[in-house]
């Protein structure tokens, strides 16, 4: 996977990523048992019903998360063998904002689709040769020469050539 659910609620709000994955009515999941659950704290404090109700809302970020790795592999696949290793900070941070929208549904704002958008068309770039994710798979960066070469043709006047007129 190109992002973990750890990741994605480092890189947005638990409380927002906790609204949108937790199914349940009325809503047993906030924040601080979401990140809980995620870094598998110890949940005895909580009810079996907000336990399960968390395994539900990290099950839905995953079902995210597998959505965004699809969505990634299917731009990439024509340029790059899937799943890519390289570029793995620019990839995390694209599975995240696709994660991110897949999980807003149908009550998407303007700026998770904004960047979704953004990371489509980033990924579009890629699999057109565009952008380059990066150096190739053995993590090689080109080599530069040594130095510089000129190379021209011969002398069009010489003394050998020109017997006569100098």
């Amino acid at each position: 996977m190109y992002a973990s659910a750890a990741q994605l609620l480092a890189r947005y709000s638990a409380e927002e990523i906790a609204q949108r994955a937790d199914d349940s009515v009325p809503s047993l999941v906030d924040g601080l048992l979401l990140a809980k659950a995620v870094r598998g704290d110890d949940l005895s404090d909580y009810s079996s019903e907000e336990q399960a109700a968390a395994a539900a809302a990290q099950a839905n970020i995953e079902r995210s998360l597998l959505d965004a790795d699809s969505t990634i592999n299917g731009y990439l696949a024509s340029r790059y063998q899937t799943p890519v290793v390289q570029a793995a900070d620019v990839l995390e941070r694209i599975a995240c904002q696709l994660a991110r929208y897949f999980l807003y549904d149908d009550a998407v704002t303007d700026q998770v689709k904004k960047n979704h958008d953004d990371s489509i068309a980033f990924l579009r770039d890629v699999s057109r040769g565009n952008v380059q994710l990066g150096p190739g798979d053995s993590g090689a960066t080109a080599q530069s020469s040594a130095g510089a070469e000129m190379v021209s043709e011969s002398l069009v006047f010489s003394r050998d050539n020109s017997k006569g007129f100098i």
